[in-house]
């Protein structure tokens, strides 16, 4: 029986060291891996904030450049229409040209063709040069290098040309207003560029008399694209929706030799493996890329058949459209590796894994201690039960008055003493874990907020910012909806501001920025209301529970308060100091208009403003006003 005994049963040393390891191993094994869980949700959140903001500076930036040519065109309508612009006059044009090219460098090259075949062009490169072609040198044009004061001088070409024959008249000739070429290869440099062009009409007779166009490259939106903090390995880039390429943050060309010379570079051949396999994935997730929506967030993994450090890792994608600009159908991508951001998670998840088999080795050494003391008070038990039954005495360094019950008391006192010592070892060791954990959770929900706090703020004017707005009007509208109330909004401009910032300079600009931003937040006394930076120096207030009455009452106080700031604007067209236009939209919401509408005509509101002299606030006038 004894020997059954033996044979069978687990010792009691081996069961305390087995009991002692796996409950450190488990405690270790969960706080690892929920570390790791965490730390990778933490990444991906990050990662999709990260490529909204980067894709939102991207639209940003590709507005701004394409808004400015438009402006000079559709203000050169303007002065066409009434009479200020003699477009029948090539030589009072090309001054006029050579006077506008002058105020902005951006726009390099302005050119007008005239119905009967007229054509004159400024084209301010290296040299600066103007191209002809009237009754006198038709069919030909000719080039003449300009002198310094935008005359022609010495005759560089002559070549047969007709505007009337080229895509960019033809395109806007058909659309009957502003439209945008496709992307073509200049000549002369061979890169990429585009052509917005604008009809001009008699105003008597509505018939078109030309075209009016300016030609941009767009080796700039590229230069931009790669001064974009993106990450170690992230990537943005624009392509059309057929899949040719349109810029890219890598320096890797967009164009290559063809069969029949230079070409548009499509994704499908481009150089950059990740960019290729980005737009690959977006035409075929995204239905051939012919139904975007406005904005997508996708999460896909990138494989490649050599191996790297970006094989088989998940990559966070966002898609935006390009929308506003007629004949332009252009995507805007941002794709951000997981692993640019995982080195960091690693890190922690590997000290945490260290610290926990540093405990691990810790608790089993002191229980490989306590366990010896036990196993030897057990053994003394029963080598004291044994001697007993055997009729035997064992020795004892102190003699009780009975000596078998004094060794079992102390064998067992001994016993608990030591059990209750290291039970009270892993409590202090699990209670420190716990902390730390507790405290690596804390630190995850502090940075959190403070990346939610940086997402929601503008960095210059420290209020919200458009990405904030657009989320708070939606909540408010719903709300406002449910409720049945009233709600509205303010759009704010800053007079003159572009002859602000060139008599000022940037960094003045910026200041004069914040002044305002201040003043107009200080405007808004209630908690519910929302004062945001629209973009530039558009500012919104969104003024829930308010009618148009209240919200005029704003408008007009904002328009106080930024003239009592008498900031100074010696070159403002209204007043001697900074002053502010405001558009006020008020509505009742139902479930047949959407938020937009609120904006848009805030935003009419705001253009009467300024056409009635700046500095003042007007109400939208429309059927869903509040009344």
């Amino acid at each position: 029986m004894n020997k059954a005994i033996r044979e069978n049963n687990l010792s009691l040393r081996q069961i305390l060291i087995a009991s002692l390891i796996s409950q450190v191993l488990v405690a270790v094994g969960l706080t690892g891996y929920f570390s790791w869980k965490n730390g990778r949700k933490t990444v991906e959140s990050l990662a999709l904030r990260l490529s909204r903001e980067v894709t939102s500076h991207t639209q940003k930036h590709v507005a701004n450049y394409l808004n400015t040519p438009t402006t000079f065109l559709k203000l050169n309508r303007v002065f066409a229409d009434s009479q200020l612009l003699n477009i029948n006059d090539l030589e009072n044009l090309q001054d006029i040209f050579w006077q506008q090219t002058k105020i902005n460098p951006e726009i390099d090259t302005l050119y007008f063709g005239s119905a009967t075949g007229d054509f004159i062009e400024i084209e301010m490169k290296n040299p600066p040069k103007v191209s002809i072609r009237n009754e006198d040198t038709a069919p030909y044009w000719k080039t003449y290098r300009l002198d310094e004061e935008g005359k022609a001088a010495t005759l560089l070409s002559k070549r047969k040309y007709d505007p009337r024959l080229r895509p960019w008249y033809q395109a806007a000739i058909k659309h009957k207003d502003l439209i945008w070429s496709p992307i073509y290869l200049f000549a002369d440099p061979p890169v990429l560029g585009i052509t917005p062009a604008i009809p001009l009409r008699d105003g008597a007779s509505d018939k078109i008399k030309g075209v009016m166009a300016i030609d941009l490259t767009l080796e700039d939106i590229s230069q931009f694209l790669n001064s974009l903090k993106i990450s170690d390995s992230g990537r943005a880039f624009i392509i059309e929706k057929s899949g040719k390429m349109v810029a890219t943050s890598t320096n890797n060309s967009l164009i290559r030799r063809g069969v029949l010379g230079d070409e548009r570079l499509h994704y499908s051949d481009s150089l950059d493996p990740l960019i290729k396999a980005t737009a690959a994935f977006i035409e075929k997730k995204l239905n051939y890329v012919q139904n975007t929506e406005s904005t997508q967030q996708l999460i896909f993994k990138f494989e490649q058949d050599k191996p790297t450090n970006m094989a088989s890792q998940r990559h966070f994608v966002q898609v935006t459209s390009l929308e506003g600009y007629p004949g332009l159908d252009w995507l805007m991508v941002t794709v951000i590796p997981e692993s640019d951001f995982m080195s960091y998670i690693r890190t922690n998840t590997y000290m945490t894994l260290f610290l926990s088999s540093l405990a691990l080795v810790s608790a089993i050494f002191l229980g490989a201690i306590a366990n010896r003391l036990v196993v030897n008070s057990v053994t003394r038990i029963s080598d004291v039960a044994k001697a007993v039954s055997n009729g035997q005495i064992l020795a004892i360094e102190q003699q009780p008055k009975i000596k078998e019950l004094a060794i079992v008391t102390e064998s067992i006192n001994s016993m608990a003493l030591q059990l209750q010592a290291s039970a009270h070892n892993i409590e202090n060791l699990e209670s420190k874990w716990e902390e730390r954990v507790n405290e690596t959770t804390r630190n995850l929900r502090q940075t959190n907020q403070e990346l939610e706090r940086l997402a929601n703020t503008d960095g210059l004017t420290q209020i919200s910012n458009r990405y904030y707005f657009d989320l708070a009007l939606k909540k408010l509208w719903q709300k406002t909806l449910r409720e049945r109330g009233n709600i509205s909004l303010i759009i704010c401009d800053v007079d003159n501001f572009k002859l602000y910032n060139d008599t000022y300079g940037h960094l003045m600009g910026d200041e004069c920025l914040k002044k305002v931003a201040q003043a107009i937040n200080n405007s808004v006394n209630r908690n519910q209301d929302i004062a945001a930076r629209y973009g530039g120096e558009e500012f919104v207030i969104i003024l829930p529970r308010t009618n148009k009455i209240g919200a005029m009452k704003i408008a007009n106080t904002i328009n106080s308060a930024v003239t009592r700031l008498n900031i100074p604007h010696q070159t403002s067209t209204v007043a001697s100091y900074v002053t502010v236009s405001c558009g006020v939209a008020s509505i009742a919401p139902n479930p047949n208009i959407a938020s937009t509408s609120l904006i848009a005509n805030a935003d009419d509101a705001l253009y009467r403003a300024k056409q009635q002299g700046k500095n003042c606030s007007l109400l939208a006038e429309y059927k869903h006003d509040e009344q």
